[in-house]
């Protein structure tokens, strides 16, 4: 029995998604932020650090949303979602961690600065300094899928997931993606897979499909 903590507007996203493209039977719980979800005595007895996802595989209990996905995709679909060689691990897992450390970190200041504090708690000098940094990541990203559209492996793999589902918060930045084509290009073709189209609210995906 696979059971996911999450809701539709946060990183539980990315896990949905690969529970969808692996094609497993799961239940889904939704936990909303705030004290009477995720700060509740119940759901921190799940997850002692009160965050989602959480990710419960016939008992083994796990947090963080990368390497629940990591888990989903080497334990149920190790030659389709996962990778073969040792190479290609690396760089698989390499691409998965820039994701939360340099694209997500700077994408999520970036919009809080642009988007979600207060204009009086807002400061715009964070704003730009940390939406060139996204244009920085999305320089590096456009450079290693220009060739064939893949991070890894020539084909879609659980890191084109996570740095696509990453991606999907790049409105909040307000950091244009129409420098970036093959990224552009990338996320369109990504988020039109029958699993992307499960695993999200329409409005979340919709932005980067026309």
């Amino acid at each position: 029995m696979i059971k996911l903590y999450g809701n539709p507007y946060s990183r539980a996203n990315r896990v949905r998604w690969a529970l969808e493209t692996v094609g497993l039977e799961y239940e889904e719980e939704t936990i909303a932020l705030g004290p009477d979800g995720t700060g509740s005595e119940r759901f921190r007895a799940i997850n002692p650090n009160g965050l989602i996802p959480v990710l419960d595989d016939d008992g083994l209990v796990l947090f963080e949303s990368v390497p629940i996905c990591l888990h989903i995709a080497k334990k149920y679909a190790p030659d389709t979602l996962y990778v073969n060689s040792f190479k290609d691990e690396a760089l698989l897992l390499q691409w998965s961690v820039w994701a939360m450390t340099e694209l997500e970190k700077h994408n999520e200041t970036a919009s809080l600065h642009v988007t979600w504090f207060s204009e009086d708690k807002r400061d715009p000098r964070i704003a730009a300094a940390e939406q060139a940094e996204v244009k920085r990541c999305l320089t590096m990203l456009e450079k290693a899928i220009k060739d064939d559209g893949y991070l890894v492996a020539r084909r879609f793999t659980i890191g084109d997931l996570i740095i696509c589902e990453v991606l999907t918060n790049v409105a909040f930045s307000k950091v244009d993606l129409s420098a970036f084509p093959a990224v552009q290009a990338y996320l369109k073709k990504n988020l039109s897979l029958p699993s992307a189209s499960k695993a999200f609210a329409p409005d979340i995906v919709s932005p980067y499909l026309s």
